[in-house]
């Protein structure tokens, strides 16, 4: 076989012409390899549910565990570690990265109608009571104001945690909304005040930093709203999952556009892209949706497991996508770019 190939190569160099540069011409460009999930990391606890993820100052993706009532850390080298919540059964769901000179990551305790705090280097813990009856905690973000917000769709309502550096340590804010609403996706907007989705009411709801006033926009109605995200077209982005479709809404509170996700079966939580394109999960069938922000034209890239019920997703500090597989008891990563 070598002597085979040996010939072929000679006879291939003749062929080309004393002295002609065999790099002449214009080189053939490697191909661009299509989004894909490219890794997973499967969670030590079993059947822990994981729900929110966030990028923590520490540069680590940060999660909760629903079921498993725990905190857990993605490093960079793809190691997970846990930490048990102080309270037991506590179903920790949404978290955030929040702010000051401690960097905590805080996160919400749905069971238990409260919010905690770990700092990033682990435990210790602290866990607040929203001072209400019937609180549910949900969706949590960190507001323009340094402080954490919460959706609370237990009592309907939206809360303002200030952390002080005296007794009381926290300090809360109750704005009440429509009677209903049952506020879920929170985050923080492009004109600095906090729009979240109420799924209860079908309306995308506005507080501004000040907390005043309160403001609740209509969507369609049965639109089922689920994960909300600002973009950089200065406007307000957001799923409705029972039709399956891609609002934006600006920031008078108009809903714009309405664009179909064909052949979305459950699309769930959204984030734009540093390529300006919208990503979003959908846990019914097992994929990562993306959406063309200027063909409106929708892709979708099946999740390597079955069953894995992909939920919450956020970028991480390569930027690439990082999400729970809820079912799937996994983090994964999802590459969009080179």
């Amino acid at each position: 076989m070598r002597t085979i190939f040996a010939v072929l190569t000679v006879a291939l160099l003749a062929a080309c012409g004393k002295g002609t540069p065999i790099t002449s011409g214009t080189p053939t460009p490697a191909p661009t390899p299509p989004p894909s999930v490219t890794a997973q990391y499967p969670i030590p606890t079993a059947s822990s549910k994981p729900a929110g993820i966030a990028l923590g100052a520490d540069g680590n993706l940060w999660f909760t565990e629903f079921a498993g009532s725990k905190i857990g850390m993605l490093a960079h080298n793809g190691t997970i570690t846990e930490n048990v919540t102080p309270t037991a059964k506590a179903q920790p769901n949404g978290i955030a990265s929040g702010s000051g000179p401690n960097l905590n990551v805080w996160f919400t305790e749905t069971a238990l109608g409260q919010v905690g705090q770990i700092t990033v280097s682990g435990p210790p813990y602290t866990e607040y009571s929203l001072p209400a009856t019937g609180a549910h905690p949900v969706g949590i973000t960190l507001g323009a104001d340094g402080n954490m917000w919460v959706t609370d769709a237990g009592t309907n309502s939206i809360w303002q945690i200030k952390q002080t550096k005296s007794k009381p340590f926290v300090k809360f804010k109750q704005f009440q909304l429509s009677a209903g609403a049952q506020p879920a996706a929170i985050t923080n907007g492009p004109d600095s005040a906090l729009w979240f989705t109420e799924p209860g009411t079908h309306h995308i709801g506005r507080v501004p930093i000040g907390g005043s006033p309160i403001t609740e926009y209509p969507v369609r109605a049965n639109a089922g709203l689920a994960g909300i995200a600002p973009a950089n077209d200065n406007a307000i982005w957001f799923i409705e999952q029972k039709t399956k479709m891609l609002g934006r809404m600006d920031l008078a509170g108009t809903v714009t556009a309405e664009y179909p996700l064909t052949g979305a079966v459950a699309p769930d939580n959204l984030l734009q892209g540093i390529d300006g394109n919208f990503y979003f999960t959908d846990s019914g069938a097992d994929k990562i949706g993306q959406f063309f922000f200027k063909s409106h034209q929708v892709k979708f890239y099946s999740v390597p497991t079955a069953s894995s019920q992909p939920t919450a997703l956020t970028l991480g500090a390569d930027n690439f996508i990082y999400f729970t597989e809820t079912s799937g008891n996994k983090i994964a990563q999802f590459r969009y770019f080179l």
